[in-house]
Parts: C-alpha cells; sequence; structure tokens
C-alpha cells in the first residue's frame, strides 16, 4: 500500500506465492477493494480467460496489454496507442495485480515493461507502476511447443531479469482443505516433489488406495445419475480431468449419453485460407471435415439440452464469457442455442444466445495451411483439461488417468482442485503388486 501512495523508497513489484488453496484471490481481493473504495483504478489481469474471470473487472493479460496472439519474440510490441483510452487506463492504475503469473512466458513480461515505460515515460521497471503478480510453481508453466525441460524453465518468470527485483511473499496454509490436514500435507509433498520415490525412480509417485476407483466407475463417482437441464445443479461443480485432450473427448461422447433432453448436431463449413486456388484444391472438404486442430471446435457438433459446455474464443469477457467458461445449454434451435452460466445456472440468468462464428486454426497444429471452420466456438465439457481447469475449485473431481502426467505441475493442479481426499478419484490401472504408481513431474529449478 505505501507502493500504492508513491512512496519512493518501497518496492514496486511484488510476487505472492502460495499452493493452490492459500488465499491468494481473497489476499489480492482485499486490496482491490481496499484501493476502489478510495476511490483508485486498479487493473486485474490474468494469463487466461477463466482465470480473469474469478476476478472483479478481470480481463486477459493479452487483451488489456494489446499483446500480440501467437510467438512471442524480444522485438513482439504491443498494439496499444499512446494516446488511446487503454493507454490512458493504464496510465491512471493505482495498481496492476496480475494472477496466474507462473503461467504467463517471460517474453509477456519484458512486452509489458516496454510498454508501461513508454506510457509512463520512465526508465523505471514497469514504468515505475506497483505490480502484484500472483500464483504458484508448483502448477503448469509456460506452455513450449515441444518444449525440453530447460526450454520450459527457461521460459518462465523466475528466469527473467526483472525477477531479481521482486519483492517476495509466501502463504502457507491451505485455506481450502483445512478440514483435511492429511491431504493438505500430502498435496503439498506432491506439488514439491517431496513424496517417496517409487523403486528408487524419482518421477513417480504412488497414489493412496483410498483416492482410487476403477476406469470403469470413474464417470459413475463423478456424474452418478441421469442428467437433465432440470438438476443441473446437481453436477454443475463437477469434472472429470484429463492430461490429454483425446481423453477429453472420448469421455464426453460417453457422458453425453446420459445427459436426457432433445439433441441436435451441428455440422460445420471448412475452407482453406490461400490465395493461390491449386493449393485450396489440395486439401478435399471430406479431409478437411475429419480434422479437429487445437482451439477448433469439432466439424460435427452433437448437443443436447441440459449438456454442458466450454467457450473456445473471448466472446464478452465483461460479462464472464471468456475461453474456458462453461456453459449449459438450454435451447437448441436451427441457427443458433441458448446457453447459460453454468456456476449460476439455477440463479435465474438470462440466456445467452451463442451464434456460429468464423474460427481459423492457430498455426501451432502442425498443418500445413490456415483452415477456416464457421461453426459454434464451443466443445463438450463434462471432462477438461488439466491445464484448463488452473485456477479453478470443483466439489468433486474425477481424475482420468489410464496413461501418466507429461508435463510439470499437472498431477498437483489436478489433486489442488478439491478441499478434501473424499472430492477426487483417480482413475487408473494398478500395479501387478498391487500398488497405483503413476508419474509425477516436478521441476525443481522453479521451486
Amino acid at each position: 500500500m505505501a507502493a500504492v501512495d508513491d512512496n519512493r523508497d518501497v518496492p514496486k513489484l511484488f510476487y505472492v506465492d502460495g499452493p493452490g488453496g492459500t488465499g491468494k484471490t481473497t489476499l489480492y481481493g482485499c486490496l482491490i477493494w481496499s484501493l476502489r473504495n478510495m476511490g483508485r483504478s486498479v487493473l486485474s489481469v490474468a494469463f487466461t480467460g477463466i482465470a480473469a474471470t474469478l476476478m472483479d473487472g478481470g480481463m486477459t493479460v493479452h487483451s488489456t496489454f494489446g499483446l500480440p496472439f501467437g510467438t512471442l519474440n524480444e522485438d513482439s510490441t504491443s498494439s496499444i496507442a499512446m494516446q488511446s483510452l487503454r493507454a490512458r487506463r493504464i496510465r491512471e492504475a493505482a495498481l496492476i495485480v496480475w494472477d496466474e503469473a507462473p503461467m504467463s512466458p517471460g517474453l509477456q513480461l519484458t512486452v509489458v515493461d516496454r510498454l508501461l515505460k513508454d506510457i509512463m515515460q520512465s526508465e523505471l521497471p514497469f514504468g515505475g507502476k506497483t505490480v502484484l503478480f500472483a500464483g504458484d510453481f508448483r502448477q503448469i508453466l509456460p506452455v513450449v511447443r515441444r518444449g525440453t525441460r530447460a526450454a520450459i524453465v527457461a521460459a518462465s518468470i523466475r528466469h527473467h531479469h526483472l525477477w531479481d527485483v521482486f519483492e517476495r511473499f509466501s502463504l502457507t496454509q491451505n485455506m481450502r482443505a483445512n478440514n483435511d490436514a492429511d491431504f493438505a500435507a500430502w498435496l503439498l509433498q506432491l506439488g514439491n516433489g517431496q513424496l517417496p520415490a517409487v523403486d528408487g525412480n524419482v518421477n513417480t509417485v504412488e497414489i493412496p488406495r483410498n483416492m482410487v476407483c476403477d476406469i470403469a466407475n470413474l464417470i459413475d463417482f463423478v456424474y452418478p445419475q441421469q442428467m437433465s437441464l432440470a438438476n443441473v445443479d446437481d453436477f454443475a461443480r463437477k469434472i472429470i480431468l484429463c492430461p490429454r485432450k483425446e481423453d477429453c473427448r472420448q469421455v464426453n461422447r460417453t457422458v453425453l449419453q446420459r445427459v436426457t433432453g432433445a439433441a441436435r448436431t451441428y455440422t460445420a463449413i471448412d475452407t482453406v485460407v490461400a490465395d493461390d486456388v491449386d493449393e485450396i484444391a489440395n486439401y478435399p472438404t471430406e479431409f478437411l471435415n475429419s480434422l479437429e486442430p487445437d482451439g477448433l471446435p469439432p466439424y460435427r457438433l452433437t448437443l443436447v439440452v441440459g449438456s454442458v459446455v466450454m467457450l473456445l474464443r473471448n466472446l464478452d469477457p465483461k460479462i464472464r464469457l471468456c475461453n474456458g467458461t462453461r456453459l449449459v445449454v438450454t435451447e437448441l434451435r436451427r441457427n443458433n442455442f441458448k446457453a447459460r452460466l453454468l456456476a449460476d445456472a439455477g440463479e435465474g440468468q438470462d440466456d445467452i444466445v451463442i451464434p456460429r462464428i468464423p474460427l481459423s486454426s492457430s498455426g501451432d497444429d502442425d498443418l500445413p495451411f490456415t483452415m477456416r471452420r464457421v461453426q459454434f466456438p464451443v466443445r463438450l465439457s463434462f471432462a477438461m483439461t488439466i491445464n484448463k481447469s488452473q485456477g479453478q475449485t470443483f466439489d468433486r473431481v474425477g481424475l482420468f488417468l489410464p496413461s501418466p502426467v507429461f508435463t510439470h505441475g499437472q498431477l498437483y493442479v489436478a489433486f489442488s482442485r478439491v478441499r478434501d481426499s473424499e472430492s477426487i478419484k483417480v482413475g487408473m490401472y494398478g500395479g501387478d503388486d498391487g500398488r497405483f504408481i503413476t508419474r509425477n513431474i516436478v521441476y525443481s529449478d522453479v521451486l
């Protein structure tokens, strides 16, 4: 607060670290409202849209600071003009809160640092602005496509040149799991990579038998009854988590059969974006229809009234319609459908009309061309990837783990979505010795 009051004798950059459930969101929520009650402006940003919706007035880092989409480099620049309204909002902000900071690549800090120096006309770090970063390095780090451990660690903000000027604080008591102290202690050891190694392999852990169930029974644990729009409250705070997207698609198709309601299948329109007509002719429509690149909905989208879907694009962050927001389908029509936010499904909330929109492949999906698909920007979300779940808390979680996790923090993130050991079950195969052993990847370099 002294830094916000422009006391030049105190640091301006802060980082609050803490395991999931220790109250980081509560802490900076208090700071935000304290300042706003004084008439001061605060910018709340997060790396992902779903994390941004958990903050009052939250926006993504990309939209707040005008960052280019795609891969950043040292020469990347913001699209914000110095005399624009967005620049004025940044200039007037007394505090910037940046949540889920460990997910942000260090190059984001470089571009934002350069932007704030220009806006504030100051060579101080971040233009002399007071910035509070928050997050947990035990959780998932920046995604580096096909990146080695060294590349992922190097992309982390912990290895950014500005890290040394941060004043760092730590929260240690798990408030989310305070009714299950043993689970909270086990969870912290899991995130720190301190659980006993299995047969000398430091990257493996044994999952307690009471947290494991047969893979075939995992869906019954999370969704034990027929689902419909009438009982949506019973499964609004439940989820099945998977390390891989293909596992999610498999689980979603299975769970959809348990939803009783009117059904409809929507097909997309697929085209190749290219100036050369001969290039377009190389890719038949049937081939395009068979593809499901990252970030695009399926060509054939089957929905049922009462089914749960997730947005794949930021439609309107002001009303929490962000990439990663979960909705429940309330009405299916010929050219659009109606839905409402799943978190508020039982509170008389107005329905939102979801239209078809043109979506393009990102360029990070190994396709030798850019594909344009006109479809509803959603996919089924009875199951989601572990990465998408970060920052959220659920009443019940099923972890679908026929194959192990593949990067730092995934196992820890999955287990830390719940408050106690009774609220999570892991669907996995046991060994011949009756133990349930899986991989736990922890990059100690960033802890």
